[in-house]
């Protein structure tokens, strides 16, 4: 004798399948906690009279609770108010759950903008406020997760660097 399939087995199993299908792609959907985004440090790059750059090292810290899987950004980092460099680029960095790596970019600024800037900033003091803000850009076809974090840093340590060229 065979036994008769049980009449509630094959809705329960097909309640179970869509409720695992819906929590995975809860997971898929639910929206990135932005970044918190600092400067860690910044060197010179290429100084050339049409083209001069910086390596600004950003400390990138993932509120997530999954991986950041972080594919380029675009970014500008201002100083008291001032637009000072941008930049933009692919980056290829995985970025732990609730961990935190640095991450080198490379901003542009046109030289004769930031030497005429430099005169007003001078006259604000030891620690300039800076601010800097973007748009990471995730792979797997994510939304963008924006940032926009801002500190101090010290002036002179600044203008050292920028007449260093």
């Amino acid at each position: 004798m065979y036994q008769r399939a049980r009449p509630y087995l094959f809705p329960v199993s097909l309640s179970l399948l869509i409720l695992s299908g819906c929590a995975q792609f809860t997971q898929l959907t639910e929206p990135w906690a932005s970044p918190e985004v600092s400067m860690a440090g910044f060197r010179p790059g290429e100084f050339t009279p049409d083209r001069q750059t910086f390596i600004v090292s950003l400390k990138v810290k993932n509120p997530n609770d999954r991986i950041l899987p972080v594919k380029g950004a675009t970014y500008a980092l201002e100083v008291e108010g001032h637009e000072i460099a941008n930049g933009g680029g692919d980056l290829d960095r995985q970025i732990p759950a609730f961990g935190e790596e640095v991450v080198d970019v490379e901003v542009n600024t046109q030289l004769f903008d930031l030497i005429r800037k430099m005169p007003e900033l001078a006259l604000t003091g030891g620690r300039w406020d800076y601010r800097i803000s973007g748009i990471l850009k995730l792979a797997g076809g994510y939304l963008p997760v924006p940032f926009n974090y801002g500190g101090e840093v010290e002036a002179a340590d600044l203008m050292r660097l920028m007449m260093s060229r």
